[in-house]
């Protein structure tokens, strides 16, 4: 980075941005974010063991409770799902064999399935374990998964073979819900055994079995004897640590603790692009990140939150009017990721310019908004988000920006599991958080924005957006649904209940040594045909 990047930025800023970039090699930052690679593929041997450094300790292991990404990278090479999304972000079969059969009114899908399947405790895969499973995740009161299912409204077993959902209305959506942990399927016998405990000994048909969680340690996976594909597995054992710093991360892959590491920050990719025993992986990501605004969540109930930022929305503007986000962007991710403004990424079919526009930056303007609102600057702002290194300095650059406009931001670090917790009781007044992604648009507002729904850690919902979310979901023509969504996004940007800022890129590493590890834009990891590289490749 140079200065002329920055000019004009408040001098706290140009402080960020020299730590922050310090002694990176200067580099062509398009060049480097343009050169996407999901994989590299080389011959392998069986066995041996991949040591997997992700960024955040996954929450509970159980498909119906789980909410972060860190745990979806662990339920790829344990849970299979109905179906899977391929590179593009269309929905493939996993354990269905085709895609859905539509009837005529869309209100009925009916989805054949494997056979000859096993759960990694040995018993059978069937239509059966698919509707106890989908059920489970449609009704249990816990569930993070009810909102997502909701057009569902029953499951039956056809035969053996295939299972029936009847739907409430059409759901355009629902193939790549299905391709996620809604979509993933437990053993029944554990579930009958463990039940809402399923997370202490998660079973599932995958390429790898659940062996053992030490908190704060460790996750290890073995091959799986009862796989159906299990002559494509390679290695024989995987095991994910959680560690949230940068450049621990990067130092242990170095030096051969690690195989694999999941998010290379941003200061690390010119280095690491350039190193011969390492390889940079490097995809766009469908995620995004923002500022959750408490509005309306009491103890994880809908509620009257109290102060100026909950209750006016001409204060919640003015917050995100302070924000740059090409300087965001610049200063705290050495422009290497994009910045957003919406949840609707722009690689998506339903992307259009309207919902990929963004605010201007402007401070003047958000100064008289608060003065409008007849708020005491500064305005003070506790700002909830974990405590790694990236989303410090994230977070830094919002408390100088904001600053700028009249608000006082406060920096409350935490650890990601206590902070997910914190932010479904409503113990915050705003949050650092993002979401994944998902391939269609549903999944990346409905969860995050409809009453009740599983993320929406706001609490805010009106019954116009949850109306238009409806309509869009059962539209069944593309042309249409572009502009129901351009709807809903222009409705979020007016209530700014979260406030986007920017879009990952994602940049995955690992030693030479292996091959065959995939990223999709996803952000989820493939490690199922993975292996050591045959000696001499």
């Amino acid at each position: 980075m140079t200065a002329r990047l920055i000019r004009g930025a408040p001098a706290a800023l140009l402080v960020l941005a020299v730590s922050a970039t310090g002694c990176s090699p200067l580099v062509d930052v398009e060049q480097t974010a343009g050169q996407l690679r999901a994989s590299v593929q080389a011959p392998t041997v069986r066995g041996g063991e991949a040591v997997i450094a992700l960024d955040q300790e996954p929450d509970k292991l159980d498909p119906t409770l789980a909410t972060t990404l860190a745990g979806r990278q662990v339920f790829n090479s344990m849970c299979e799902k109905l179906y899977d999304v391929d590179p593009a972000g269309r929905a493939v079969p996993q354990l269905a064999t085709e895609l859905p059969r539509v009837s005529p009114d869309g209100r009925e899908l009916t989805i054949p399935l494997r056979t000859g399947v096993l759960f990694n405790d040995g018993t059978a895969f069937d239509a059966a374990a698919v509707k106890k499973s989908l059920d489970r995740h449609r009704e249990l009161p816990s569930s993070g998964r009810r909102s997502e299912l909701t057009a569902i409204d029953s499951v039956e077993v056809v035969d053996p073979t295939a299972v029936r959902l009847k739907l409430k209305q059409p759901s355009a959506p629902l193939p790549t819900v299905l391709a996620d942990r809604a979509g993933m399927i437990m053993s029944p016998a554990k579930l009958d055994e463990l039940g809402e405990d399923f997370s202490d000994d998660p079973v599932c048909v995958g390429p790898f079995r659940f062996v053992e969680r030490i908190a704060q340690d460790r996750i290890v996976l073995e091959r799986s004897e009862f796989y159906y594909d299990r002559d494509a597995v390679r290695l024989d054992r995987l095991v994910y640590k959680a560690v949230p710093d940068d450049n621990i991360r990067i130092a242990n892959l170095r030096s051969g603790e690690f195989d694999v590491v999941w998010e290379v920050g941003p200061p690390d990719v010119p280095v690491v692009s350039r190193e011969q025993d390492l390889v940079l992986l490097n995809q766009p990501s469908i995620q995004y990140m923002g500022i959750t605004v408490n509005t309306n969540n009491v103890d994880g109930k809908t509620g009257h939150v109290d102060g100026p930022l909950a209750n006016d929305p001409r204060v919640r503007e003015a917050l995100s009017l302070s924000i740059d986000r090409e300087t965001l962007n610049r200063i705290a991710f050495n422009g290497l990721y994009q910045p957003a403004c919406g949840p609707i990424p722009p690689t998506s079919e339903f992307a259009t310019p309207a919902t990929q526009a963004c605010p201007p930056h402007d401070v003047a303007r958000a100064r008289r908004l608060l003065a409008e609102a007849g708020a005491r600057t500064p305005v003070r702002v506790e700002l909830l988000l974990t405590n790694d290194s990236t989303t410090s300095r994230v977070g830094q650059v919002i408390q100088a920006m904001a600053a700028e406009a009249g608000f006082d931001v406060v920096l409350r670090p935490s650890e990601s599991t206590s902070a997910i917790s914190a932010g479904k009781k409503g113990r915050f007044q705003t949050f650092l958080i993002g979401w994944s992604g998902r391939p269609d648009p549903d999944g990346n507002i409905t969860g995050m924005h409809a009453q009740g729904a599983a993320q929406n850690y706001s609490g805010f919902s009106t019954p116009e957006t949850d109306a238009l979310l409806k309509q869009a979901a059962a539209e069944q023509n593309t042309d249409r649904r572009r502009e129901l969504y351009e709807q809903v996004v222009e409705q979020l940007q007016q209530r700014n209940n979260v406030i986007y800022l920017y879009r990952q890129q994602y940049y995955t590493a690992h030693t030479a040594e292996l091959a065959g590890v995939e990223v999709y834009p996803d952000g989820i990891m493939r490690l199922k045909t993975a292996g050591r590289v045959e000696s001499g490749s």
